[in-house]
C-alpha cells in the first residue's frame, strides 16, 4: 500500500474494468496514446484478457481504498527474435483526479521491476508525446534517456504532434 493506495498486477478478471479505464484514457487524452477510440485493440474485452494472462504482457495498476484503477502502466516484450532482448514500457495514465500523488512513479517502477527480472531482457523503450513534458520528466527521473522525435507521429483531429522516443537499461544500474 501506498497511503490509500494499493500497487498491483492486473489478471484476466480486471479485463472489463481495464477496457473501460483504456475507453477513459483515450477520450481524454488522445494525444498522449497510439490508439484510437475507433481502432484500439485493446478495447477488446477478450484481447485484453489474454494479455493479461500472459507472462509477457503484465499491466500494473495503483487502485484506491474501493478497488478503482487510479493509475496503470503496461509492459510488454518484443516477441521476434532478433528483438527478444527489447521490452517497452506503453499505456502510463493517471487519472486527473489522481495525479500529483507519485501514482504514475509506482507504476511505472512496477513495470521496471518485472522488466529487471525477465531474463535476456537487456533494453527498455517507450515513446511520448511533446505535448506532456512533465511525463517526459518523469521518465528521465527513472532512468530513460531521449534517443530521437518523431516528427508528427500522431496525428489527432487533423493536427500532427510530435512523440520523443527514450531508453534505458533493462537492469537497474
Amino acid at each position: 500500500m501506498i497511503g490509500d493506495f494499493r500497487i498491483r498486477r492486473l489478471v484476466p478478471a480486471d479485463a472489463a474494468e481495464y477496457v473501460s479505464l483504456r475507453r477513459e484514457m483515450l477520450a481524454n487524452t488522445p494525444v498522449a496514446f497510439l490508439g484510437d477510440l475507433d481502432d484500439d485493440e485493446c478495447l477488446d474485452l477478450e484481447v485484453m484478457e489474454a494479455r493479461l494472462a500472459s507472462e509477457e504482457s503484465p499491466i500494473f495498476c495503483a487502485e484506491n481504498e474501493d478497488g478503482e484503477f487510479c493509475s496503470v502502466a503496461g509492459f510488454y516484450r518484443d516477441r521476434r527474435a532478433k528483438m527478444r532482448h527489447r521490452g517497452t514500457v506503453w499505456g502510463v495514465y493517471t487519472r486527473p483526479e489522481s495525479r500529483r500523488l507519485g501514482l504514475s512513479r509506482r507504476v511505472i517502477e512496477a513495470a521496471l521491476h518485472h522488466a529487471s527480472e525477465v531474463d535476456g531482457l537487456e533494453v527498455l523503450q517507450l515513446s511520448v508525446s511533446v505535448e506532456a513534458p512533465g511525463a517526459q520528466a518523469l521518465y528521465e527521473s527513472l532512468g530513460f534517456t531521449a534517443w530521437g522525435r518523431e516528427p508528427r507521429a500522431v496525428m489527432v483531429d487533423g493536427r500532427q504532434v510530435d512523440e520523443v522516443h527514450m531508453w534505458r537499461s533493462a537492469r537497474a544500474d
